[in-house]
C-alpha cells in the first residue's frame, strides 16, 4: 500500500485498502476556524441529541478574521467561544495566535500516520508531518463532532518524485508553481499526492508546508511526504530535477498559470499591492527572505506592502532576529498573525483594477475584492516588486 493506504487502513481497522474503496474512519483532529464555524455549528444543532464525541480532539481558530472588523464576523465568533465552553472544547485558538495550519503543526496536532480534517480547504497542509489530512464541507464537519468519524472514498496516489536540490536563486515556491503548471487545475483530483525522492527528504518542515498546501491547488484529496518506506505502485508519478529549477510565476487567474519570472518581468508590470503573508508566505523563512530582500531599500512610491506572519510564535522570532525591524523601516505594513489578504475578507482587498504581487496560495479573479489582479511568486519576487514598483525577481548574487 501507499503511505495514504495504510492511514487508512489503520483508521479503519482494516489491514489493506484499495483505491475505489469507500471506508469509515476515525478522526484523530478536526480542525474548525471561524469562517465556517457558524455553519458547522448551525447543522450541528440539527442533530437531535448530539454532543461532542470527543472535546480533545477538536480545534478552534480565529484566524480568517482576526481581529475581526464586521458585525458578522464578530457574532460568528462569539458563538464559537460559546459553543466551545457549552462543550468542553479546550483546544481554542483566539485572534492574534495564528493561522490554523500553521499552528497546528507548530502545537503537534498533526502527526505523522493521524487523520486530520479541517473546515479549510488548505488542510492539506498539515500532510508536512505525514499526516493524511483534508478539507471537508460544514455539514460533514457537524457529523464528526458527533461521531467522531467521517466516510472518505480511498484515494489514488500520485507520487511526485523530487531529485537534487534548489539552487540558490530558486524557491520551493518556484518549483511547485512549475509542478502545478504540469498538472494543472485538475490533473490531481480526488488524489493522494505523495512526495518522495532525495529532494524531498532533504526538505525543511516550512518547504514541505509550501508543498502540501499548494498541492490542493492541482485537486488534491491529500498530500504528504512519505516516510521513506513506500515502494507501491502509483496511478501516476511525475518527476522534477530541482536544479533546473528556475524563478517562476503564476499569472492570473489561476495558481497553475505557470510562467518563467524573465518573461513576466520583461513586461514591467505595475502593481499596487504586495503581500507576503498567509500559509504559504507568513513563514519564518519568508520573513527572514524579504527581510533580506529590501534591507536599506525602501518599499516604491504607491506602493502598498503587507507582511503578516503566519503565527504569534514566527512573529516573535522574527521580532527577536530583527526581520520586522528591516521590513518595517522599509516602508511595509507588519499585521496580526492571520491569513490577512490571501482571502479578500478584511486585510489588503484590492480596487477594481488595482493588480497585487503575493506568495500566498490563490490568484483566482476576486481572489482579493472584486476586479483584483492577483500574480503569485516566491518571496523574494515579491519582496523585489515592493521596492521596484513593478513584477520583478531579486538581483541574484
Amino acid at each position: 500500500m501507499t503511505e495514504t493506504e495504510k492511514i487508512l487502513a489503520r483508521g479503519c481497522g482494516r489491514e489493506k485498502v484499495r483505491p475505489g474503496e469507500i471506508v469509515e474512519v476515525e478522526v484523530d483532529r478536526a480542525m474548525i476556524h471561524d469562517n465556517n464555524a457558524a455553519l458547522v455549528i448551525g447543522n450541528f444543532g440539527k442533530i437531535v441529541d448530539a454532543s461532542v464525541r470527543d472535546p480533545k480532539r477538536v480545534a478552534f481558530f480565529i484566524d480568517h478574521h482576526s481581529p475581526s472588523t464586521s458585525t458578522k464576523a464578530v457574532k460568528h465568533q462569539s458563538l464559537m467561544r460559546r459553543f466551545a465552553k457549552e462543550h468542553g472544547i479546550g483546544l481554542f485558538y483566539d485572534c492574534g495566535q495564528g493561522i490554523s495550519h500553521i499552528v497546528m503543526l507548530e502545537e503537534a496536532l498533526a502527526g505523522r500516520g493521524k487523520i486530520v480534517v479541517g473546515t479549510d480547504s488548505h488542510t492539506t497542509g498539515e500532510g508536512a508531518d505525514g499526516a493524511f489530512a483534508t478539507g471537508i464541507g460544514a455539514t460533514e464537519m457537524a457529523a464528526v463532532l458527533a461521531t467522531g468519524r467521517i466516510w472518505l472514498r480511498t484515494p489514488e496516489t500520485v507520487r511526485v518524485e523530487l531529485a537534487g536540490h534548489l539552487s540558490q536563486n530558486a524557491d520551493v515556491r518556484d518549483l511547485m508553481t512549475q509542478v502545478l503548471g504540469r498538472f494543472g487545475p485538475e490533473g490531481a483530483n480526488y488524489c493522494a499526492v505523495e512526495f518522495h525522492g532525495a529532494g524531498a527528504e532533504a526538505m525543511s518542515r516550512e518547504e514541505r508546508v509550501v508543498c502540501c498546501v499548494l498541492s490542493m491547488e492541482m485537486g488534491a484529496k491529500n498530500a504528504l511526504f512519505a516516510s521513506g518506506e513506500d515502494t507501491a505502485e502509483c496511478s501516476r508519478t511525475e518527476r522534477f530535477d530541482l536544479r533546473t529549477v528556475e524563478p517562476t510565476i503564476a499569472i492570473p487567474s489561476l495558481p497553475t498559470n505557470a510562467r518563467p519570472l524573465s518573461e513576466v518581468a520583461s513586461q514591467k508590470i505595475r502593481i499596487d499591492q504586495a503581500f507576503a503573508g498567509s500559509c504559504t508566505g507568513g513563514l519564518l523563512r519568508d520573513l527572514k527572505k524579504a527581510s533580506e530582500v529590501v534591507q536599506g531599500k525602501k518599499v516604491a512610491e504607491g506602493v502598498r506592502f503587507l507582511v503578516i506572519p503566519a503565527s504569534r510564535k514566527i512573529y516573535n522570532e522574527a521580532l527577536a532576529l530583527g526581520y520586522l525591524k528591516i521590513l518595517h523601516d522599509a516602508g511595509a505594513v507588519i499585521g496580526s498573525p492571520a491569513c490577512g489578504a490571501c482571502g479578500g475578507h478584511d486585510a489588503g482587498i484590492l480596487a477594481e483594477k488595482e493588480v497585487c504581487i503575493a506568495n500566498s496560495p490563490r490568484n483566482m479573479e476576486g481572489r482579493m475584492g472584486a476586479g483584483g489582479v492577483v500574480y503569485l511568486g516566491s518571496t523574494a519576487t515579491v519582496a523585489a516588486s515592493a521596492v521596484a514598483g513593478h513584477v520583478t525577481g531579486a538581483e541574484r548574487d
